[in-house]
C-alpha cells in the first residue's frame, strides 16, 4: 500500500506551508488519494495503473497554489520556523541553517569583523608553527615512500640509541655495507656540505657542494627537473668524470633558471664541472634545513678538494661519509640493524686499527635530516612542541573571548527562543542552528587564518640568510587540511557552550520578563568568569615563560666564551679551492697578515683553520701515557691549526706556559698547546706541560708547551670540551680564517680588510666575514627566533585576553545599568561607582594572575635547563609579567568603569 501521506509531503514541499497549514493538506489530500486509488482497483484497473492514476492528481499545484493565502504560507527566508518539529534531510536543514547564519550574520557586520579577526589571529598562530613543523619534521624529505629510506652511521659498539650522535662512515666501510647487506635493494652514501670556490668570468663565488655516490639519487626516488641524474660509471674511476648536479634554488637563484642549463661548466676549485642535470625544487639533500649548491660524484672528491679529501676513497681512518638506504619489501628496521651490526662486527676483525669498537647505526631517516647539528633533531621537536602548545593556549583564550561574546549577544535573544520552544521547536533541534552558526563563523575565520598563517611563514624564513640553500616552507594539502580542522573544532569549542545555554533556557522564567528589564545571569556571568580567569593565567603563563627566555638571551650575551668578541672581525678564505700550492698559500698567509696588521685601527692579526663556534671535533687523539682499551679507544677533540700571536688576536687567555713563536717551524720539535680541560682529565694532580699527544692522522707525537684558557668550540655555552691547538708552520691548511682584532668599532675596518687581502691574492675569494657581535648572534639565532616567537604570542594572548576582559566588563556593566542608576539616585559618587566597577574587574584579573603564578612555577622547572644565568622563579621576570598584565589589565577595566560612571540615573530608571 503507498505512503500517500509522504508522497503528499513532498509535493507540498515547494509550497512552503506552515507547518498547521501542511500537516491539514497532508491528511486531506492523503485520504482523497487513498480512496481514488481504490475506487480504481475495484473497478478493474491493476495496482500499478491505479497508483499512476492516483498519483497524476497531485502533478498540477498551480489552482492549489494560487487557491493559499498569504497567511498560510511561511516567510520566504525563515530557516527554522517557530514551532516547526518535523525531521526533514540532514542535508536540507543544514542548507537552511546556513542561510539563516548568513542572514543574521549580514545584521551584525562588526560582531562578525570581530570574531573572524579574533579567532583568524589564533587560527593563523597555529597554522604558522604547523607548517613549520610540517617543513622540518612531518614532511622534510620530498622523496618518494620515504618510510622505506634509513640512515646508517657508525655508533660505538653497544650504543646505537638515538642518544649517541651519528658519526660518519669511511668511503671503503660504505662500499662494504654496499656489497655485504642483504636488507637494502639500493645503499648511497652522502657528505655534509662543503664550501668550494666557483670562479665565474665576473668574479669568484662561495658554492656548497656535497660528495654523493652515484646511485645517490636514485635510491632516494628521484626525477630530474632538468636533464638526468648520475651514472653508474661517473663514480667508478676516481678523477675520470668531472659532472655536477645543480640543486633547484641556485638554478633559478644563480643562473635565473636558464633554460641552456644542462651541458654549461662550472670551475669549482680549478677543476671544470659539466652541469648534467637539476635536482626536483624543494629538494636540499638528506638535510633539515641548508642544503648545497651543487652534488658531485664521489670519485672526484681528491680532484676537488686535494688537501682536505687526501686519500678519502681508500683510507679507512678518514670517515666523511653517511649512509642512506631504501629497504628490500618486508624488511624492518630492527632486521636492518641485525644485519649491518654483523657486517660491522666483521669489519672491525679485519681491520682492528680503524673499526675495532665500532658497529653499524640503522635509524630512520629523519634522524639523518639534522646529522650536522650537534645537538641533533632533538632541540627541534622539544621547540616545536613548545610552540605548538604556545599556540594552542593562544587559541583557546580567542575561543574564550568569542565564547563570551557569543554567551553574551544570546541574551538579547530570549525571548525568540523561549518562544520558538514554547511553539514546539526542540531543544536539539535549536542547539544545531546555533552550532552550524559558530563553525560558519570558524570557517570563515580559518580562510583569514591562512592568509595570516602564510605571512607568518613569509616573515619567519624571511629571517634566514638569503640564499637557495635553505629549506622553503611547505604550504602543501597537510597544512590545508590541519587549518580546516583546527577551524571545524573551533567552531564547535567555542559554540558549544553558548548553544546548549541559550536552548537551555526557562520557557516560564523567560517569558514573564520583558526584553528589556532582563537582569544579570548570575549563572552566565560566572561561565563569563571562568572563561576570563582561564585567559588571564594563560597569558601570564606565557608573558612570565617570554619574558624569562628575554632576560636569559640577555644573560647569555654576559658570558664569556672564552674568547675576546667586543673587537673582533673574521674573514675567511680558501687559498687552496684558488689553485694556489703550498707553498704559494704560505707566502699569501704571510703577506696577508703583514698588509691587514699595517692598516690603522688594527691592533693583532692571525690566521685560524677555525671560525668561532663552528668547530667540529675529530676522533683519533692520542695521549701518552693513556692505556688504550682497544685500538680504536681514542679520544675526541677539536684541532685548530693556529699562526702565531693568534691567542692575543682571539683574546684567548694562556694559562701556563708559551704561545707558538717564530722558533716553531716545520723542521722543529712538532708543539701543541692544549686547553685546562684537556690538562685536567689526563693530568689532573700533574705538570701538563712537557707531555705529549698524538693527533688523528699524524705519525709523530707533539710536545705540550702551553695551557690555554677553555673556551666555546662549538655552540654557546657548552659543555667544556677537549681543544688542541697546533702551530700553522707545522700544520699546513689550505684554508685559513683571517682574525683582525680592532682598537674601536670592527666593522670601520671591514673593507680595508678585504682590499689587502686582495692585493695579497687577487684570485682569493673573500667575500666571507663577520664581527664577533655577529658571530654571538649566529651562535644564538636558533634561541633567538624561539624567544621572539614566543614575546609575538604571549603578546597576542593578552591583546586576546584584554579585549575579553573589556568585553565582558562592558556587558556587565550594561547590565547592571539600572543599579548603577539607582545607586547613583541614592546618592552614590562616581569615585565609588568607579571603585564598584574596577573592584569586581581586577578581581578576576588578580585570580587569574595566581592561577598563571603557579603554573610558571611548575613550567619554569620544567624550562630551567634551557635558561642562561636566569632562575626559573627570576623576581624581575616575574614582577615584570605582573606589571604588563596589571596595567594592561587595568586599562581594560578602566574604559567600562569610566563610562559607568557616565550613567544618568533618570535614563536608567526609565529603561528599567
Amino acid at each position: 500500500m503507498p505512503d500517500w501521506k509522504n508522497l503528499v509531503r513532498e509535493r507540498l514541499k515547494p509550497l512552503r506551508l506552515t507547518a498547521t497549514k501542511e500537516s491539514a493538506l497532508t491528511e486531506e489530500l492523503a485520504q482523497h488519494l487513498e480512496d481514488y486509488d481504490r475506487e480504481l482497483r475495484s473497478g478493474g484497473a491493476s495496482e500499478a495503473e491505479a497508483y499512476r492514476e492516483a498519483l497524476s492528481e497531485l502533478d498540477d499545484m498551480f489552482a492549489l497554489q494560487a487557491g493559499l493565502e498569504r497567511s498560510q504560507r511561511m516567510p520566504k527566508y525563515d530557516a527554522v520556523p517557530a514551532g516547526d518539529v518535523r525531521r526533514d534531510n540532514f542535508l536540507e536543514d543544514l542548507w537552511r541553517d546556513l542561510r539563516y547564519a548568513f542572514r543574521t550574520m549580514r545584521k551584525s557586520p562588526m560582531f562578525v569583523l570581530f570574531v573572524v579577526l579574533t579567532l583568524g589571529l589564533g587560527i593563523g598562530a597555529n597554522t604558522t608553527v604547523f607548517s613549520l613543523i610540517n617543513t622540518l619534521i612531518l614532511n622534510p624529505l620530498p622523496v618518494r615512500n620515504s618510510g622505506e629510506l634509513a640512515s646508517v652511521a657508525t655508533a660505538e659498539t653497544g650504543s646505537t640509541s638515538k642518544a649517541s650522535p651519528p658519526k660518519p662512515i669511511s668511503y671503503a666501510g660504505l662500499k662494504d655495507y654496499q656489497a655485504k647487506n642483504e636488507v637494502f635493494k639500493s645503499f648511497a652514501g652522502y657528505t655534509s656540505p662543503h664550501v668550494v670556490t666557483w670562479q665565474a668570468s665576473e668574479a669568484s663565488q662561495r658554492m656548497f657542494c656535497e660528495l654523493v655516490t652515484g646511485n645517490y639519487f636514485s635510491t632516494l626516488g628521484l626525477t630530474p627537473a632538468r636533464g638526468r641524474f648520475f651514472l653508474p660509471e661517473e663514480d667508478r674511476t676516481p678523477g675520470a668524470h668531472a659532472v655536477a648536479v645543480m640543486s633547484f634554488g641556485a638554478w633559478q637563484t644563480r643562473f635565473g633558471g636558464a633554460e641552456d642549463i644542462i651541458g654549461r661548466t662550472l670551475r669549482l676549485n680549478s677543476v671544470v664541472f659539466t652541469v648534467i642535470g637539476v635536482a626536483p625544487p624543494a629538494f636540499i639533500g638528506v638535510n633539515a634545513i641548508f642544503g648545497p649548491d651543487v652534488w658531485i660524484p664521489a670519485a672526484m672528491a681528491e680532484q676537488l678538494m686535494p688537501n682536505e679529501m687526501h686519500n678519502a676513497l681508500s683510507d679507512r681512518g678518514k670517515a666523511i661519509f653517511l649512509g642512506v638506504g631504501r629497504f628490500n619489501p618486508g624488511v624492518t628496521q630492527s632486521q636492518a640493524q641485525a644485519n649491518l651490526s654483523k657486517i660491522a662486527a666483521d669489519l672491525a676483525s679485519e681491520y682492528r686499527a680503524t673499526n675495532e669498537g665500532q658497529t653499524a647505526a640503522v635509524r630512520p631517516i629523519r634522524e639523518a635530516l639534522f646529522a650536522s647539528a650537534s645537538s641533533g633533531s632533538t632541540p627541534i621537536l622539544f621547540a616545536s612542541t613548545g610552540l605548538l602548545i604556545v599556540v594552542g593556549i593562544v587559541l583557546l583564550i580567542a575561543c574564550s573571548n568569542v565564547a563570551n561574546l557569543l554567551m553574551a549577544r544570546s541574551a538579547s535573544r530570549q525571548q525568540e527562543i523561549a518562544v520558538r520552544l514554547a511553539m514546539g521547536a526542540s531543544r536539539r533541534r535549536l542547539v544545531r542552528q546555533f552550532l552550524t552558526e559558530s563553525v560558519l563563523l570558524g570557517v570563515l575565520s580559518g580562510v583569514v587564518g591562512l592568509f595570516i598563517g602564510y605571512a607568518g611563514l613569509r616573515i619567519l624564513f624571511g629571517a634566514l640568510p638569503a640564499a637557495a640553500n635553505f629549506v622553503a616552507p611547505k604550504l602543501d594539502a597537510s597544512v590545508f587540511l590541519f587549518t580546516l580542522c583546527i577551524s571545524l573544532a573551533t567552531g564547535f569549542l567555542f559554540g558549544t557552550i553558548p548553544a546548549f545555554k541559550a536552548a537551555g533556557a526557562s520557557v516560564a522564567e523567560t517569558l514573564k520578563q520583558e526584553t528589556r528589564t532582563t537582569g544579570r545571569s548570575r549563572r552566565r556571568v560566572t561561565v563569563g568568569n571562568v572563561l576570563l580567569v582561564g585567559q588571564i593565567a594563560f597569558s601570564f603563563l606565557l608573558l612570565v615563560t617570554a619574558t624569562l627566555f628575554l632576560r636569559s638571551i640577555g644573560r647569555a650575551y654576559e658570558i664569556d666564551p672564552g674568547f675576546q668578541t667586543a673587537h673582533l672581525a673574521v674573514f675567511l678564505t680558501y687559498p687552496g679551492q684558488a689553485g694556489y700550492g703550498k707553498a704559494q698559500a704560505r707566502v699569501f698567509y704571510k703577506d696577508a697578515r703583514e698588509r691587514v696588521g699595517g692598516i690603522p685601527d688594527v691592533e693583532s692579526v692571525s690566521w685560524a683553520s677555525n671560525l668561532p663556534l663552528w668547530n667540529k671535533a675529530v676522533n683519533g687523539l692520542q695521549v701518552e701515557g693513556r692505556q688504550q682499551r682497544s685500538q680504536a679507544d681514542k679520544t675526541t677533540t677539536i684541532v685548530n691549526t693556529v699562526d702565531r700571536n693568534y691567542f692575543e688576536t682571539a683574546g684567548v687567555a694562556m694559562v701556563r706556559g708559551r704561545e707558538f713563536t717564530d722558533v716553531d717551524q716545520e723542521t722543529s720539535t712538532p708543539v701543541a698547546i692544549v686547553n685546562e680541560k684537556l690538562a685536567h682529565d689526563y693530568w689532573p694532580g700533574g705538570e701538563a706541560l712537557g707531555k705529549r699527544v698524538q693527533l688523528p692522522g699524524e705519525k709523530q707525537m707533539r710536545q705540550i708547551v702551553g695551557i690555554a684558557r677553555t673556551g666555546n668550540y662549538s655552540n654557546w655555552a657548552e659543555p667544556p670540551q677537549l681543544c688542541v691547538y697546533v702551530p700553522l708552520e707545522q700544520n699546513y691548511s689550505d684554508g685559513m680564517t683571517l682574525y683582525v682584532r680592532s682598537s674601536g668599532d670592527p666593522r670601520k675596518i671591514l673593507q680595508a680588510v678585504q682590499r689587502e687581502i686582495r692585493s695579497a691574492g687577487p684570485q682569493v675569494l673573500a667575500n666571507d666575514m663577520r664581527t664577533g657581535r655577529e658571530i654571538v648572534d649566529g651562535g644564538l639565532f636558533q634561541a633567538k627566533m624561539g624567544v621572539a616567537l614566543l614575546s609575538v604570542f604571549g603578546l597576542l594572548a593578552l591583546g586576546l585576553a584584554s579585549i575579553g576582559l573589556y568585553g565582558i566588563m562592558a556587558y556587565s556593566v550594561n547590565q547592571r545599568k539600572r543599579e548603577i542608576g539607582l545607586r547613583m539616585a541614592l546618592g552614590a559618587a562616581q569615585s565609588s561607582v568607579l571603585r564598584l566597577v574596577l573592584r569586581q574587574g581586577m578581581s578576576l584579573v588578580m585570580t587569574g594572575v595566581l592561577i598563571g603564578f603557579v603554573a610558571a612555577l611548575l613550567a619554569g622547572r620544567l624550562l630551567s635547563r634551557m635558561l642562561y644565568g636566569v632562575s626559573a622563579t627570576d623576581p624581575i621576570s616575574v614582577a615584570g609579567a605582573v606589571s604588563v598584565l596589571l596595567a594592561v589589565a587595568l586599562l581594560a577595566c578602566y574604559l567600562p568603569a569610566h563610562g559607568a560612571t557616565r550613567v544618568d540615573p533618570l535614563e536608567a530608571l526609565r529603561e528599567g
